[in-house]
């Protein structure tokens, strides 16, 4: 308590033959300007410009694990992208409650989106299979990756560490805390490596 610790936030290029597809956006660049007084308690260190980044790359689609601050702050970057959301987390992040404005951008991330309700296989193959796993927001969902010779769940903040799947913690921020642990049951059982999605990727090489 009171010691500054760093936290990564993740941003993930999956390369699939129908389309480029990016799971979360980061923070701005502009993180000065957007997060305003949130830069009273967090103090961002922009590692990787994503949008400078992937300029090369074209995005078709965008996954947003949710619409927090640090993981949707350059959807505006990617005007031609399909922005895919949970319809729960879009009209959560328009008008969240005051319990859970500090989370969410002051201004909306505008962009093309793509409403869904639960599930959804994104090129009807199974690789890239889009998990709705609410608990740290209403409409909070994870991406679980078929890659063919392994399995991977990229969690997003349904789990923030390994550690708060162990001694079943909650977040930091959460709507509900008895879905928080609903969704921590669901990763227990996965036959799939776990990306947490405020952890240390403790295998760099993969």
């Amino acid at each position: 308590m009171g010691t500054p610790i760093k936290i990564p936030v993740y941003c993930f290029l999956v390369k699939h033959e129908k389309g480029n597809v990016l799971i979360d956006t980061g923070f701005s660049k502009q993180f000065e300007t957007t997060w305003g007084k949130r830069l009273t308690a967090f103090k961002p260190i922009l590692e990787t410009d994503i949008p400078e980044y992937l300029k090369d790359i074209k995005i078709d689609y965008i996954i947003n694990t949710h619409l927090h601050l640090d993981h949707a702050d350059n959807n505006e970057k990617f005007p031609d992208a399909t922005i895919i959301c949970q319809k729960d987390e879009y009209e959560l992040a328009k008008n969240p409650p005051q319990y859970q404005k500090f989370a969410y951008a002051d201004k909306f991330p505008e962009g093309n989106y793509q409403l869904i309700e639960g599930n959804y296989d994104l090129f009807g193959d199974c690789k890239i299979h889009i998990i709705k796993t609410p608990g740290h927001t209403k409409g909070h969902q994870s991406v679980l990756l078929d890659l063919g010779d392994k399995k991977i769940f990229i969690a997003g903040d349904a789990c923030y560490t390994k550690e708060n799947l162990k001694y079943s913690c909650l977040p930091g921020f959460f709507w509900n805390a008895d879905e928080v642990m609903k969704q921590y049951e669901y990763i227990k059982n996965l036959d799939a490596e776990i990306i947490f999605g405020h952890g240390r990727i403790e295998n760099s090489n993969e």
